[in-house]
């Protein structure tokens, strides 16, 4: 029951009225049947209203640490019968709203008795700001400024009526340190970084997840085209879906100053979503708002709830990305939906994951022949479908995701996402490995949105493969600064280590990104550990993945065989693996990997002329790296060899020309 600190007196919000001395809920006069535990927790919410009380809060008055329940089963229980008793929803709440991972705060109109410490919080804000505000140091929802205002105002005239000359200075002071208190937010708090965690689903429909999720990334990419703030990429945020970290703990391991959390819902046609910013090191809540939009909506929504944390920050959007939402495309409701349903499928390169991909987003620009984001994911899958499902036909994938990206453009030319489609276009052998022109797209869609992570990722991929090693390392950087928790990305630097031949510091950086690819994973680690003279470790662990992977799609575990056979002298075994392996690679994007561990394997085995033959073939084909084979030691044989110097000195003045224009 409550205590006596709570109350003795009813407080009234809407048509009900709490008896916080009593325990009694009533209802228009009639009362309401409620137990003691959901009592309590409206007790506690009534006591500050507009403020957030935590779940921790909660779970140290109502939850001792001696009592042995499931605290979250226990605390939802209780929520959901007292919401059950006013009659609310989680969904569109007028009494109670739901902070996901957070707590809850009382939103609507309040009357009667208010806590000697909200009246002091409120006295403050009331008088800084000329009007209530929740209480938390910033500006909080319209729904929670108009529900705390009558009852905190009226306390505020009543002070300052009875107040006397010693009142009026401590009041004045207490003016001076509220106000430094509303400004001194996130602007002077410096945010420079953000992260946007998936919104929770509250539609109570487990099918509308990707929807939330879709939301998350909308946002994510909305706010990265902002000036001045490094955005954490979706792919790491999504890590956090349905985690219990503390909010604190989270931002640490992302390393950002603030986030953005919240929740949705989808009822009578519209979306509703309630965002929040909060300071993540000390847990304080900023700013928040909800809004509501119909489907074919969302994106303007997404913008709109951009805007309103940017403002909140101190930043703003980049030209380009107000060119671009000036005038946004209204996306048909069923053509989106289906666009984000296929999100789930970007970069699984399966054959079941990619025609799912390739289903929706094709029934996608059927519906809405005008939706740019679609096109532009779907030359994305139609590359994936050409050089990692079906690899003996990549001209037909590569044209239709060629037409796809075009059409991308020429319905919205600021589009990010497909300026990077394009890149990973050029950059392939069916382009010649346009390396040149490929990073210049990159850096476009980095122009339009400065926080995209995978386009330092994917300049820094070709840097690596290219030579440009130091730029590589730190584009790299810059990537994992974005995504921290993306294994690609984590892989990336392990081979740039690995490229430099800082093989004991490669094997420490890429141990933990084997299911990036776990194919290229071994190969490239087994390269390692070869170099390092760990002979049975390499075999090992080649021999380990064919069990599970015996057919060897792309030939990479089989040209590792090759070359640990080269390394012991095994002549015939070596050449059996080479022209498996050869036969396996044909036609898949890493096929000058393949061609540099044969050239390597024939070194080893002290023949020049197929070494040099297949050292071409890989530069060639997208493998141009000088400084490897400057230094690697399977090589080592070729040296003085008239060909590999004449062949080195190329490579050499192609590098120099990199560095100089890329």
């Amino acid at each position: 029951m409550p205590t006596p600190a709570q109350a003795s007196r009813a407080v009234r919000f809407g048509a009900f009225e709490a008896d916080l001395s009593s325990g009694e809920l009533r209802k228009h006069g009639l009362r309401i049947k409620l137990q003691d535990q959901p009592f309590q927790i409206l007790a506690l919410l009534l006591d500050r209203p507009g403020e957030v009380l935590t779940r921790e809060e909660l779970r140290q008055k109502l939850w001792p640490t001696d009592t042995f329940v499931d605290f979250d089963h226990g605390l939802n229980n209780a929520i959901n019968r007292l919401r059950d008793a006013l009659n609310d929803s989680a969904d569109a709440p007028r009494f109670i709203e739901t902070l996901p991972r957070r707590g809850y705060r009382f939103i609507a109109e309040v009357s009667g008795h208010i806590s000697t410490e909200s009246r002091a919080n409120g006295l403050a804000d009331s008088i800084k700001a000329g009007e209530i505000v929740s209480g938390v140091g910033s500006e909080e929802t319209a729904t929670a400024k108009r529900s705390s205002a009558p009852s905190l105002h009226r306390v505020g005239k009543f002070w300052l009526a009875a107040a006397g000359m010693s009142i009026a200075a401590a009041l004045i002071l207490w003016l001076y340190l509220g106000r430094e208190r509303r400004f001194g937010t996130s602007a002077s708090m410096r945010i420079q970084s953000i992260a946007v965690l998936p919104l929770e689903n509250l539609s109570g429909d487990p099918s509308q997840e990707y929807l939330s999720d879709g939301i998350t990334d909308g946002l994510t990419t909305s706010l990265a085209q902002m000036r001045g703030i490094r955005v954490i990429s979706r792919t790491s945020a999504m890590r956090y879906k349905g985690t219990k970290k503390g909010l604190p703990e989270i931002a640490r391991e992302l390393n950002v100053d603030a986030v953005v959390e919240g929740s949705m819902s989808r009822s009578d046609g519209l979306i509703h979503v309630n965002a929040q910013l909060i300071h993540a090191a000390d847990d304080r809540h900023l700013w928040a708002h909800s809004y509501s939009a119909s489907t074919e909506k969302i994106a303007n929504l997404q913008v709109e709830i951009a805007a309103g944390v940017a403002s909140e920050i101190g930043t703003a959007s980049s030209p380009e990305a107000v060119a671009r939402f000036s005038t946004p495309h209204s996306v048909n409701t069923e053509a989106y939906d289906l666009y984000l349903r296929a999100e789930t499928y970007h970069g699984v390169e399966t054959r079941e994951a990619n025609d799912e991909a390739l289903r929706l987003l094709e029934r996608s620009i059927v519906i809405d022949p005008n939706f740019a984001a679609a096109y532009a994911e779907l030359a994305f899958a139609y590359r994936v479908r050409g050089f990692s499902v079906e690899p003996e036909t990549p001209e037909e994938w590569m044209g239709k995701a060629k037409v796809a990206v075009q059409r991308a453009l020429s319905l919205d030319p600021n589009l990010p996402e497909a300026y990077l489609s394009r890149g990973h276009l050029l950059w392939s052998p069916t382009n010649n490995w346009a390396h040149e022109r490929a990073v210049a797209d990159y850096r476009r869609a980095l122009s339009l949105n400065p926080s995209l992570a995978e386009a330092y990722h994917q300049i820094a991929n070709v840097y690596n493969h290219v030579g440009l090693l130091d730029k590589a390392e730190s584009e790299i950087a810059r990537a994992v600064e974005l995504d921290p928790l993306n294994v690609g990305a984590r892989f990336r630097v392990g081979i740039n280590l690995l490229y430099q031949g800082k093989y004991e510091d490669s094997l420490t950086a890429i141990r933990d990104s084997e299911q990036f690819n776990p194919s290229v994973w071994t190969f490239q680690t087994s390269f390692a550990l070869q170099h390092l003279r760990r002979l049975n470790e390499a075999q090992k662990r080649v021999d380990s993945l064919l069990i599970e992977r015996p057919e060897d799609r792309g030939g990479t575990l089989t040209a590792m065989q090759a070359l640990l056979a080269a390394e012991v002298g095994d002549t015939r075994k070596a050449e059996a693996k080479v022209r498996e392996a050869l036969a396996k690679g044909k036609g898949f994007q890493h096929f000058h990997h393949i061609a540099y561990a044969v050239a390597s394997a024939y070194a080893l085995l002290n023949r020049p002329e197929p070494a040099l033959r297949y050292l071409q073939m890989a530069a060639d084909d997208g493998f141009p790296c000088y400084p490897l084979f400057e230094h690697d030691s399977n090589l080592e044989n070729l040296r003085k060899n008239p060909q590999f110097l004449s062949f080195m000195r190329e490579q050499e003045k192609q590098w120099e020309y990199f560095r100089a224009h890329m």
